[in-house]
């Protein structure tokens, strides 16, 4: 299954995107002292990086 070169870019881009939250996300957690919270957040950022690299291993390997 070949996946045509624009398509490839666009999932790149939506994985640097996915990406530039993550790390937003780990950067408010910081400032936040309700531990529910930080748990809560800290696991949207665990899920969207396995996401990431999903969206990486398609581009590399598609």
């Amino acid at each position: 299954m070949a996946i045509d070169p624009m398509t490839k870019m666009n999932i790149s881009m939506a994985a640097i995107a996915m990406m530039f939250v993550c790390n937003l996300l780990m950067l408010g957690t910081r400032k936040l002292s309700h531990r529910l919270a930080i748990f809560l957040l800290k696991s949207v950022a665990f899920l969207l990086l396995i996401a990431v690299f999903v969206m990486i291993l398609i581009v590399i390997f598609a």
